[in-house]
């Protein structure tokens, strides 16, 4: 899901680069009768269709997973809202292209169709690092100063993304020959947007300090990232500066971007700790002991349930106590609960992590 975020990011931005945005000049349409794209409306068409495509193709994708997710729904609630929020954002973002289309690219309502995307490559990014713990409340970790950077890290992220997408509304590439810009001087803009960026680098780096001091690695692992990707965004960014512009290096600074909020998303979560994922045997398990696969869970739960039978009856000879099998049956002289599977027999064994 993160990467088709990431991708939905980058082929709208290659409609922009390459003067594509009203290759199909209508929505929900393409050209008022047909849906898809039409020879006559050339690559520009193709691009733009094949834009609206991927669309389709991630609100899918988000679909399928609010399904999957629909089984671990009592378990992990937190998985299944966030990919229904990014499931419900893909027909409002449908609706924000169609209105740019309709006002012939309007600088700002084409800044606001990129802001929804932006927050959803953080939600994805937040949703891949969920999905490697077991929930429920979160521990801070680390000194507050250390949980202070990390949020001014995030502040700064949204602050660049913000500034990032004035300045394109300023800068030449504005998606088609007759779509207007925002109006707002470039240099001054770029230079606006250098600043935050300058600022996010040295809190990255005090970040780093502060998490080896503190003996962290698992914070300052993703403050390493972030560190990488802000030099090599920098590098990007200063030579499609000086070079005018190009269209495959502004192309690469958008997927850049997708990275830089990923790996920021990554830090801010990094300094709360969560329970870690249990065996993944246990999470559909049946009723009975969860630290067994399923078959002997099942197993063990109907010979405690038989156990429970034989012991309610009376014309049952009483006798020496069976063997114990494999799924902790109950030892002579044992409380009758194991027979009924709430004792060690259940979920309560040891390793089984209640």
């Amino acid at each position: 899901m993160l990467i088709a975020q990431a991708l939905i990011v980058v082929t709208g931005a290659l409609v922009r680069l390459t003067g594509s945005g009203l290759g199909c000049p209508d929505w929900p349409t393409c050209d008022g009768v047909s849906i898809t794209n039409t020879p006559d409306m050339g690559i520009h068409g193709f691009i733009e269709f094949g834009n609206r495509l991927l669309g389709v193709v991630l609100g899918l994708i988000c679909l399928a997973t609010v399904i999957m997710l629909l089984r671990l729904i009592a378990a992990r609630w937190d998985l299944f809202l966030i990919s229904l929020a990014l499931t419900l954002v893909v027909p409002v973002q449908a609706v924000i292209g169609g209105i740019s289309v309709h006002m012939e690219l309007n600088p700002w309502i084409v800044a606001a169709h990129f802001v929804p995307s932006a927050v959803c490559v953080a939600l994805s990014a937040y949703f891949v690092r969920r999905t490697y713990d077991a929930g429920g409340p979160r521990t801070p970790i680390g000194t507050p100063a250390l949980r202070g950077l990390a949020w001014t890290i995030a502040v700064l992220t949204v602050i660049i993304v913000i500034m990032g997408v004035l300045t394109t509304g300023a800068g030449p590439h504005a998606g088609d020959e007759v779509s207007a810009r925002n109006g707002l001087p470039i240099v001054l803009m770029a230079r606006l947007h250098a600043a935050p960026v300058w600022l996010l680098v040295i809190a990255t780096v005090a970040g780093i300090v502060a998490a080896h001091r503190q003996r962290l690695p698992e914070v300052r692992r993703p403050l390493v990232v972030l560190l990488i990707v802000e030099l090599a965004q920098g590098v990007v960014g200063y030579i499609q500066y000086f070079t005018g512009l190009p269209v495959w290096l502004v192309a690469l600074h958008m997927a850049g971007l997708c990275v830089v909020i990923a790996a920021s998303t990554a830090v801010l979560d990094s300094v709360y700790r969560r329970a870690p994922l249990p065996p993944a045997d246990t999470l559909l398990a049946p009723r009975g002991r969860t630290d067994l696969p399923p078959e002997a869970a099942a197993e063990a739960d109907a010979g405690g349930s038989a156990a429970a039978g034989a012991e309610s009856d009376p014309t049952a000879e009483s006798g020496p106590t069976a063997e114990p099998g494999p799924a902790g049956a109950a030892q002579p002289g044992a409380d009758t609960g194991a027979a009924h599977g709430t004792g060690a027999g259940r979920g309560t064994a040891p390793g089984a992590g209640g």
